[in-house]
């Protein structure tokens, strides 16, 4: 609880240095700058290898990033590179399922290159391979020690007030969604499906940042819902954008919370009210024991079958030096 609720209040302190950084061209998890790079400036090329993430930064300082299963290799390109470890313990889970889910490809951008070693069987589209690039850059930024939990942080969504019932949801630009609640310890942890961060993509790139404060019925009251988005589009949010995301980040906080194992999350109850014992959808039917949404990567509904997952090597050796690098990055 204490996490998302941390990310919520840096999010919104962040929005008017994000509006500024967003319209000089960058933004606080993809930036996207105009213009050609000068072909002198190019690095050579990465390459796809099984196994390895290869991320290269042609703009100043020029970097590479090579993930592997033991962290990451850092460093200014045609240098040595430093290993690194993991900073956050769930990217190793994140990396062994980009790789034994998607095939290979290479993505080349105005910020730089991607080379995907994947050994699965899924081909990837836009939005995967810019979920890939946006988790490569927020490892990068973590193992650097250039980033704090909020780094990537598109949505932000907390509910309730009251001591002991409030629930957080954190969403992130590579898909991640962190839940948590007043009520119990922890946070819970899932990934956007494709499908559903491309419509949170479509967001970001066309709505400005905002925030806003609404109510919900809950009980036999409203409790208030306060909802942070730090989109780097030109549009304003309408009535309509603001209430769909609401509406998803509820919806991830509850399918979040089942995918967990626990009950249905209990149902915030306004201040000095007392909650009603099922919570009802706009039509008055009872939802308290609907299906989750379905809206994330992770454990399945019963009888969906699972991806087949293509084995990794037993061993994945460090990542080679440049042509021009003079020594290559220490072994494990």
């Amino acid at each position: 609880m204490v996490r998302v609720a941390f990310l919520w209040i840096v999010l919104i302190g962040g929005l008017i240095g994000l509006s500024a950084l967003t319209a000089c061209g960058g933004s606080g998890s993809a930036a996207h700058p105009d213009g050609p790079v000068p072909a002198e400036r190019v690095p050579v090329e990465a390459e796809v290898r099984p196994g390895l993430i290869e991320l290269r930064r042609w703009r100043e300082p020029r970097q590479r990033v090579v993930i592997d299963r033991a962290g990451a290799s850092i460093g200014p390109v045609g240098e040595p590179l430093v290993r690194k470890v993991f900073v956050e313990p769930g990217r190793l889970q994140d990396l062994l399922f980009f790789l034994r889910t998607y095939a290979p490809f290479r993505q080349r951008s105005p910020v730089g290159e991607l080379a995907f070693g994947g050994q699965g069987p899924v081909k990837t589209g836009a939005v995967e391979q810019r979920m890939i690039l946006e988790w490569a850059r927020k490892v990068a930024a973590e193992v650097e020690g250039a980033s704090d939990a909020s780094y990537g942080l598109v949505l932000a969504w907390h509910r309730g007030e009251a001591a002991g019932s409030c629930d957080d949801v954190a969403v992130f630009s590579d898909g991640e969604v962190r839940a948590s609640s007043c009520s119990r310890e922890g946070e819970s942890r899932g990934r956007l499906r494709p499908e559903s961060l491309a419509r949170l993509d479509q967001w970001y790139d066309r709505l400005k940042p905002f925030q806003q404060t609404a109510g919900v019925e809950a009980g036999r009251g409203r409790v208030p819902v306060r909802l942070t988005f730090a989109g780097r589009g030109s549009h304003d949010p309408s009535p309509e954008d603001v209430a769909a995301l609401q509406a998803l980040a509820a919806a991830l906080h509850r399918e979040l919370s089942l995918r967990r194992g626990d009950a249905a999350p209990p149902q915030p109850v306004a201040p000095g009210t007392t909650a009603v014992t099922e919570e009802l959808d706009s039509d008055g039917a009872p939802i308290s024991e609907a299906p989750g949404p379905d809206l994330l990567i992770g454990p399945l509904p019963a009888g969906r079958l699972p991806l087949p997952q293509a084995a990794l090597p037993e061993y994945i050796p460090p990542p080679p030096p440049d042509d021009d690098d003079e020594a290559a990055p220490p072994s494990l």
